[in-house]
């Protein structure tokens, strides 16, 4: 029997309230195993040794955590881990529990599933009276409602914190979108316990720019990590920023979850910007235009669909994330941009027709089109030196930073022009060849230029500067 033949069998009504009886006898016993086990002393916490990163410095700035510094500290704490193993694997035998596992078996079918499931329901049980045990009955009644709900598989609240970097805050807080919000890091963020024997990796002092937590109403991990890869994507587009996730911690109010669950990885952001006062507004608005309009593509693994707009999105994200040769990350910035505006077949006058285009529709959203021009020009001779295996000498170097001051600000400004090619292609909502016929129609037409402003105007008002 799969599962969800399984949770399919729920749907009798006349079973449910012979099973809240069954599960309640069984959590009540639950309950005053526990109780009589602490007040005759057979049940009791052992000291576990934690590993912690104790912060003697900490500053939190414009670039994020500066100039921070702790000493990792390990020492003792009181568990009740192996405590809940002996529970667990003694109330296996009691009467209520063969009951419990026997009606489950009468209403779903025999399956091996059975014992497992049950086997968390009553592990939920005695982690609520361990770490907390002043349970009323109000407690017991919501860990049994929600154990149903998870057998009819309906919706509980999943949620995650996670710890980003390319992105600080001015404000302490804020809510860009119901059920997410994004904050500062605090000392404490730095301090968290760890056991020493736990799958939970130590590592090095982690400095996140900003902390992010979502929740919401759903089923099972997988919607965790679609939501926090969403998340991370909106983000990295409201402004030029390398934002990601260096770790998050999954939670769930499931039975049949999965505790608390962190995955790592390495990475520190190129680039970083910030988010003031007057951003917040912008911030929730482009947070919920573009929540409804950017492709799945962009964010869910599990997509395989490759179109223009991800493979620019990619661009975008290889030369925001990838260190290395600045030429490179113009490179991939440039080819972004490409895959916007030049159609498949074009061989020809290539950085003629992609500063035009560019510059046009550009100037459509009030920037400089002679500014954009150039600095599409010369991105792109960066582009071809590149290409061909090449790199900016001290000559072309200098001539550039004679523009520009710095090549990084001319890696900047193409980037900010491919993020916002791409919000502008998406809110579009036209296929490729239309849009760029559009944009070419401009040029010569008064009525295709009426049209094209209208295209852009929603971007207007999500575009932050």
């Amino acid at each position: 029997m799969n599962w969800k033949q399984f949770a399919s069998n729920l749907q009798v009504p006349k079973m449910n309230s012979k099973l809240l009886e069954i599960l309640k006898k069984l959590a009540l016993t639950v309950k005053k195993t526990i109780d009589e086990g602490i007040s005759n002393g057979s049940i009791q916490p052992q000291d576990e040794p934690y590993f912690r990163w104790k912060v003697e410095r900490f500053q939190y700035t414009d670039k994020g955590i500066t100039g921070h510094s702790a000493r990792g500290e390990y020492f003792t704490k009181k568990s009740w881990v192996r405590a809940i193993i002996n529970l667990e694997e003694s109330l296996k035998h009691c009467s209520e529990y063969a009951s419990a596992l026997e009606h489950l078996a009468n209403v779903f079918g025999k399956s091996d599933r059975l014992s497992s499931i049950l086997d968390n329901f009553v592990r939920k049980l005695i982690h609520q009276h361990l770490y907390d045990l002043k349970t009323k009955e109000t407690d017991i009644n919501s860990v049994i409602a929600t154990f149903l709900k998870d057998l009819r598989e309906e919706p509980v609240k999943y949620g995650a914190r996670v710890e980003v970097q390319g992105v600080v805050l001015h404000p302490d807080k804020i809510e860009p979108s119901f059920g997410i919000t994004l904050r500062q890091t605090k000392i404490e963020d730095l301090e968290r316990e760890v056991p020493v024997y736990s799958f939970t990796p130590r590592r090095s002092l982690p400095d996140p720019s900003a902390i992010m937590n979502i929740e919401f109403l759903g089923r099972g991990p997988a919607e965790i990590r679609k939501n926090v890869e969403k998340a991370i994507t909106i983000l990295r587009l409201f402004k030029v920023g390398s934002v990601v996730w260096t770790t998050y911690h999954m939670y769930s109010e499931s039975i049949m979850g999965f505790g608390t669950l962190t995955s790592g990885r390495r990475t520190t952001a190129l680039e970083t910007y910030l988010v003031t006062q007057e951003d917040i507004q912008k911030l929730k608005n482009f947070w919920e235009t573009m929540s409804d309009s950017i492709p799945t593509s962009f964010f869910d693994m599990g997509v395989t669909k490759t179109d223009y707009l991800t493979i620019a999105y990619k661009r975008y994200s290889d030369a925001l994330l990838e260190n290395g040769l600045i030429e490179r990350r113009i490179a991939n910035a440039v080819m972004g941009l490409e895959a916007v505006f030049l159609k498949t077949g074009e061989i020809q006058e290539l950085p003629y027709r992609l500063g035009l285009r560019i510059s046009k529709l550009f100037g459509s959203l009030e920037h400089n089109p002679h500014e954009v021009k150039r600095v599409i020009n010369d991105s792109y001779k960066v582009r071809n030196l590149f290409a061909h295996g090449g790199q900016l000498g001290n000559k072309r170097k200098k001539r550039l930073e004679s523009k520009y001051k710095d090549v990084k600000n001319l890696l900047l400004s193409v980037l900010d022009y491919l993020r916002i090619s791409i919000i502008v292609t998406i809110l579009s909502k036209k296929e490729k060849g239309k849009f760029i016929d559009l944009v070419d129609d401009s040029l010569i037409d008064a009525k295709s230029e009426k049209q094209l402003n209208c295209v852009v105007s929603q971007a207007k008002g999500v575009i932050a500067s």
